[in-house]
């Protein structure tokens, strides 16, 4: 995704845009690079949400301090997941699966516990009033190959892994926590129609500066991108990624920020979740 919108940038301001990948730590490598960056608007980073959201709360020392250090541009994209079944699965919808919590003990795998996927289905199914045993996963692989195995009755992945085992048949998808239907898989009903009325819980990848970038300079870049994501070819590219373009405001950006962190703060320190 971040080459995607690099090239584009690249094109639209005559100049290279180059990318460097700093991974690990959930986002907390790459964040701090930015924050440690000079405040001249050449230097930007993609800051996944829980970076600023999850991590906060769960790493005791983070080094830096995610809401005076970082200048917010735009919200770049959201990321929406997708609960699935094995094809062999007697639960058929998400009111089916609902029942089957209530009737028996049920399984649901995905990533390690303190990522957003752990933390959406803790606030999905304290929204539904459910319980499962949460089966925490290193990858998307190992859990839908648990899944595939009969070892879990469902799974919580994103479109983009999932979307080869749906097309192929191996697996159905219930539903999916985006707002409305996503256009990668627009047959996948969304929990609000499934139920949870007026629930969506949608992770995103924002474009983040250092701390005190001019202002003129921060909506130069944030009114490009807001440009180019709405560009038809580029919407498509990451409807296959499993993202969902947005090209927020820094405004608007800020405000997810604290809406997210006010969210995740006490659900964090109810599940007693610390990360080294």
């Amino acid at each position: 995704m971040l080459r995607i919108v690099a090239n584009r940038l690249s094109s639209k301001w005559g100049q290279p845009v180059i990318v460097e990948n700093k991974p690990g730590a959930s986002g907390i490598i790459s964040t701090r690079s930015i924050v440690e960056a000079p405040a001249d608007g050449y230097t930007l980073g993609m800051v996944v949400a829980s970076a600023v959201t999850i991590m906060p709360f769960t790493v005791k020392s983070l080094p830096f301090d995610p809401v005076k250090d970082l200048t917010p541009i735009s919200l770049v994209a959201r990321t929406p997941f997708i609960f699935i079944v094995s094809k062999d699965s007697p639960l058929k919808t998400w009111r089916d699966f609902v029942d089957a919590t209530k009737a028996r003990d049920v399984s649901i795998g995905s990533f390690t516990v303190g990522t957003a996927f752990h933390l959406v289905w803790e606030q999905t199914s304290r929204r539904a009033g459910i319980t499962a045993l949460y089966v925490p996963s290193s990858s998307s692989g190992k859990t839908q190959n648990d899944l595939l195995g009969g070892q879990l009755d469902i799974a919580l992945d994103a479109p983009s892994s999932a979307k080869g085992l749906i097309d192929g048949g191996r697996v159905r998808a219930l539903a999916i926590t985006s707002p409305s239907r996503f256009s990668g898989l627009p047959d996948v009903p969304t929990l609000n129609e499934s139920g949870l009325e007026g629930y969506s819980s949608q992770p995103w990848i924002s474009l983040m500066g250092p701390a005190g970038l001019p202002r003129e300079r921060v909506l130069e870049i944030q009114q490009t991108v807001a440009g180019i994501l709405k560009e038809p070819a580029l919407q498509e590219q990451l409807a296959n990624l499993g993202m969902i373009p947005i090209g927020s405001s820094p405004e608007e950006l800020a405000k997810t920020i604290a809406e997210d962190r006010a969210a995740m703060e006490p659900l964090i320190k109810e599940l007693d979740i610390k990360l080294q």
